[in-house]
C-alpha cells in the first residue's frame, strides 16, 4: 500500500526569522482530501561536548513556550547553506567559549513529526580548547561540566526533557554499546 501523501496546493499563512507556517490541501492514500499545517523550519545542530575526563557541557536556558529553565546541551539554527558540523562548532564556542579540535557526527532528529520538517544534526565534539564565550543578542543561559553518567542519570530521573539532549544520550551510549 502507498503511504504517500500528494500535495495539491500550499498557501503561506507566516513567514518568521527562523520558521515559516503553511497550510497544504493533500490527496491521501485513500483518494479523499485533507489539510496539513505545517512548520518549515530551518536545520539546526546540536553537540554533546565531552571533556578528556569524560565531562559534558550541560547548558541551563530558560525557555519561553514552557516557562521554565531547561538542561539541555548547545545548540542553534544553521545559518542559510551553513553545514550542519559547522553550526555546531559555532554555537559550542558561541555558547560556552569552547573550540573543539575534534568532531563526530552522531545521527540526525526529526524533533516533532506531525506538524514541521525541523532537523537537529548531532554532533560529538572532544579535544576542547578553552576560548570565550560570546553569546548573541538577547541569549541567557549558563553551563557547566558533569560527569556522563550524572547526564544519564538526570536524563533518567526525569530531570532532562530537552528531546536533542536525550538524543544525544542515546546516540552516544548506542555507539559505545
Amino acid at each position: 500500500m502507498d503511504l504517500k501523501e500528494k500535495m495539491i496546493s500550499s498557501k503561506e499563512i507566516y513567514r518568521g526569522h527562523i520558521l515559516d507556517l503553511f497550510v497544504d490541501k493533500v490527496s491521501l492514500p485513500n483518494g479523499k482530501e485533507s489539510t496539513r499545517e505545517v512548520i518549515r523550519h530551518c536545520k539546526a545542530s546540536a553537540v554533546l561536548a565531552m571533556d578528556e575526563e569524560g565531562n559534558i557541557i550541560l547548558e541551563e536556558q530558560y525557555r519561553y513556550p514552557f516557562d521554565t529553565i531547561l538542561k539541555e546541551i548547545p545548540a542553534g539554527k544553521c545559518d542559510k547553506d551553513e553545514d550542519p558540523k559547522d553550526t555546531a562548532l559555532r554555537e559550542l564556542e558561541e555558547e560556552c567559549g569552547y573550540r573543539a579540535n575534534k568532531i563526530e557526527y552522531l545521527g540526525v532528529i526529526y524533533p516533532t513529526v506531525a506538524y514541521t520538517d525541523e532537523k537537529i544534526y548531532i554532533y560529538l565534539a572532544t579535544e576542547l580548547k578553552k576560548t570565550h564565550q560570546h553569546l548573541d543578542d538577547g541569549e541567557s543561559l549558563t553551563y557547566k561540566f558533569i560527569p556522563f553518567k550524572e547526564l544519564v542519570r538526570l536524563a533518567k530521573e526525569g530531570e532532562i526533557q530537552d528531546g536533542k539532549t536525550l538524543a544525544a544520550i542515546t546516540f552516544y551510549l548506542a555507539k559505545n554499546y
